[in-house]
């Protein structure tokens, strides 16, 4: 009786337990018979392949490390916070690291494609514009790209995205992944609060630790006074000089004395060097997935 008694206080305690499941394993198969995406999106043959080489994931899990970048106990940090963005931006969210792909694609625009039709066709969006952000760790190409979609943006801009890339890549180059992924959901946060983007963007600085502060305006409080001021008082000082007349020197100068050569300098031959500068940086912008919706966003080798 008291084994009994044991075993059902065990069993209740291990079901009151929350536990997480590692997210990156939760995948279903496609087939065309049975595509796995939203009634909305038109399956044509231009991109049923696509779809079919898309992993199916449940949408409500938002970590699908297929990488194996992250511990479990980072997984689930990140997963917090994930959810913590969405009820706060109204925004969706998903992380996804990936080694491998199931299709071929031209290299330069692998992560993009990627992260466009893992969004599209995993239904991923919080309204009628799925709207949100996909952010993929590429590791096969290393590069980390942000995928934006609806109201994401407006908010997230190509400036914007392309100053977030330039905050967090040097994380990622060093495999600092879980550190690099916080940040940039700091700096997603940061920008959600301070909202759409305007003229006044370029005051805006990102911190090591991903906030977003606006920078002192030394220039207009300090630099423009101190202006005026240099101003008024060469203007006094120049009212108040007194200028005496000088001698000139001419009158002591032996013009006999003063001799001047010609030179002149005939051009040869000339030579010149190119050096290719390396762009890093995906193309951005807005444009059209293979599902025909509109995505913007943008890309940073690592």
């Amino acid at each position: 009786m008291r084994k009994i008694a044991c075993l059902f206080f065990v069993t209740i305690f291990l079901l009151s337990c929350p536990f997480y499941v590692n997210a990156s394993t939760n995948t279903f198969t496609r087939t065309r018979d049975n595509l796995l995406v939203s009634d909305d999106i038109d399956v044509s043959d231009d991109n049923i392949d696509y779809i079919l080489s898309t992993p199916a994931v449940d949408a409500s899990e938002k970590i699908y490390d297929f990488a194996d970048l992250l511990t479990d106990e980072e997984e689930k940090k990140l997963y917090d916070d994930v959810m913590d963005f969405i009820d706060i931006s109204d925004l969706d969210l998903a992380i996804v690291t990936v080694s491998s792909y199931q299709k071929s694609c031209i290299p330069e625009t692998c992560s993009r494609v990627y992260a466009e039709d893992f969004y599209d066709y995993n239904d991923f969006g919080t309204d009628s514009s799925h709207s949100g952000i996909l952010f993929l760790v590429d590791m096969l190409n290393r590069e980390i790209y942000i995928c934006t979609t609806g109201k994401a943006e407006e908010i997230y801009t190509e400036s914007r995205v392309d100053r977030i890339l330039n905050a967090i890549y040097l994380d990622f180059s060093q495999a600092d992944y879980a550190n690099g992924i916080t940040k940039f959901m700091t700096i997603l946060e940061n920008y959600d609060t301070i909202g759409v983007s305007s003229l006044n963007d370029s005051r805006y600085e990102i911190k090591e630790d991903g906030t977003v502060v606006r920078e002192f305006p030394y220039l207009i409080v300090f630099g423009i006074p101190l202006l005026i001021t240099a101003i008024v008082m060469g203007i006094m000082i120049y009212k108040n000089k007194i200028v005496r007349k000088a001698t000139s020197s001419r009158e002591y100068l032996d013009k006999e004395s003063l001799k001047m050569n010609v030179v002149s300098d005939r051009l040869i031959s000339t030579h010149t060097s190119a050096t290719p500068i390396y762009q890093s940086s995906s193309s951005g912008g807005s444009h059209s997935g293979s599902s025909g919706r509109s995505h913007g966003g943008g890309g940073r080798h690592f």
